[in-house]
């Protein structure tokens, strides 16, 4: 089974074309278990490249390409992703798919590096594509049409031809990848969290204008569908773009919603279609920290997640619920900067600070040592034990850039966080003050 993914380069096509074709992840010396028999391959390295002369010179001849036609800007190459299924192919058999590939879709008029990266659990070929033809200087674009009618079409004729699986009734065309993934795991997106408030607005309408109204009062922009515009969208108050509501699901077309509005008001009562889907359980339980005394950001960390769980197990007022439903989405990252902080006993801003200040360093000393060993892999013939070397420190690299990126984050969301936090308790015992005023004043009223 084969998922691909295209992605526009608009700068630094070297990069792209370095990354595709890069030793460390294409050389069979990198694959535990299988280099050590060399008779089941004839190649140790899987780089190939089609209308260009070596792996080498890809690049030269890409730019000189572009130079010829005088198109140097915008879109300058494109990078395709092509993933196997873990287990189901070895790297010659993906390889080869790969340069079937691209000769297949690019091979008549374009230039193309191949790299096939053997790095991770499921073999992927890296496909970067020149945009301008060497042919006739014409530019591809590609295109969500390009991309299911010629594309994708291709690479599943070519993985069935070779026993592979193929997806054969692919769902959520155009989803991102991350909220496909999120999707499939039951995660909450934006998506899932507009599908849940469509719900509840639904339950409360008793005419689609109470509907649209509603919506509007609890922040949505609302473009109906009319003379200038061809479908009905919203933008919800926690998200940036707008969202067609055929996109959310059949059940959620403006047809759908009047006909679910009409059984409502008919005593017809259905389960909504939000809550028919995997619901997801957040992982890890709070009881399981061991007891300290918790302080500064693990503090914080703590008690917003243990608010998230409340949230979700409807113990909070619905005005909390209402203010943090754009925070629900992120619940598992700051469950992951929770654990990070406390298992590197981070209390404070300077404490992240200064491990942020020493891993830098530490990425600093750690590239200088490996481009030293690269140039000494260069002249000596120990290239077996310098070789080892080098992927020892990537292997450290990987961790203290991970290490990296999170401070990077923590710094950036614990200001949100502390302000989110502070507001919901703030709504929470307005609430819970309103609601003691209701039952004291009722008690009044019943006393006369």
């Amino acid at each position: 089974m084969a998922i691909t993914k295209v992605y526009a380069v608009r700068n630094k096509l070297h990069r792209a074309v370095n990354y595709a074709a890069n030793e460390e992840k294409t050389s069979l010396d990198k694959l535990i278990g299988y280099a050590a028999n060399p008779d089941k391959t004839e190649q140790s390295i899987f780089e190939s490249v089609v209308n260009c002369t070596t792996v080498e010179t890809a690049f030269d001849e890409m730019t000189a390409t572009k130079r010829k036609y005088g198109k140097e800007d915008k879109v300058l190459a494109y990078h395709y992703i092509q993933s196997f299924k873990p287990g189901e192919v070895t790297p010659e058999l993906a390889h080869s798919i790969g340069v079937q590939f691209a000769k297949e879709c690019f091979g008549d008029r374009f230039e193309v590096v191949i790299g096939t990266h053997l790095d991770r659990e499921h073999l992927h070929n890296h496909i970067v594509v020149n945009s301008v033809s060497f042919l006739d200087g014409g530019k591809f674009r590609s295109t969500p049409q390009s991309y299911y009618n010629v594309i994708r079409k291709i690479s599943d004729r070519l993985c069935r031809e070779n026993e592979l699986s193929v997806i054969d009734n692919p769902q959520h065309r155009g989803m991102h990848y991350a909220e496909w993934k999120a999707l499939n795991e039951g995660k909450p997106t934006i998506r899932s969290q507009v599908r849940e408030e469509l719900d509840e607005v639904i339950k409360s309408s008793y005419t689609m204008q109470i509907f649209w109204k509603e919506l509007k009062q609890r922040g949505y922009v609302v473009h109906r569908k009319g003379e200038n515009i061809k479908y009905t969208s919203i933008i919800p108050p926690f998200g940036k773009r707008p969202i067609r509501l055929d996109k959310l699901g059949a059940e959620y077309t403006e047809a759908a919603i009047m006909e679910r509005i009409t059984a409502e008001r008919n005593g017809i009562r259905t389960m909504p279609p939000s809550q028919r889907r995997k619901i997801y359980r957040y992982n890890g339980n709070l009881k399981t920290v061991p007891r300290k005394k918790l302080k500064g950001f693990q503090a914080l960390y703590f008690h917003y997640l243990y608010l998230f769980k409340k949230i979700r197990k409807k113990q909070t007022p619905q005005r909390v619920s209402f203010f943090m439903r754009d925070e629900i989405i992120r619940f598992e990252r700051y469950q992951k900067q929770f654990k990070f902080l406390y298992s590197h006993n981070i209390e404070t801003a300077e404490q992240l600070q200064a491990y942020l200040s020493e891993q830098e360093q530490q990425i600093e000393n750690l590239t200088k040592t490996r481009q030293n060993l690269y140039n000494e892999r260069n002249y000596t013939d120990e290239q077996g034990e310098i070789s080892q070397q080098i992927s020892e420190i990537n292997g450290a690299l990987k961790v203290c850039r991970a290490d990296v990126r999170m401070c990077k984050a923590i710094l950036t969301d614990a200001d949100r966080i502390k302000e989110k936090y502070h507001k919901a308790q703030e709504l929470q015992t307005q609430a819970i003050e309103n609601q003691k005023e209701v039952t004291d004043n009722e008690f009044k009223r019943r006393s006369r």
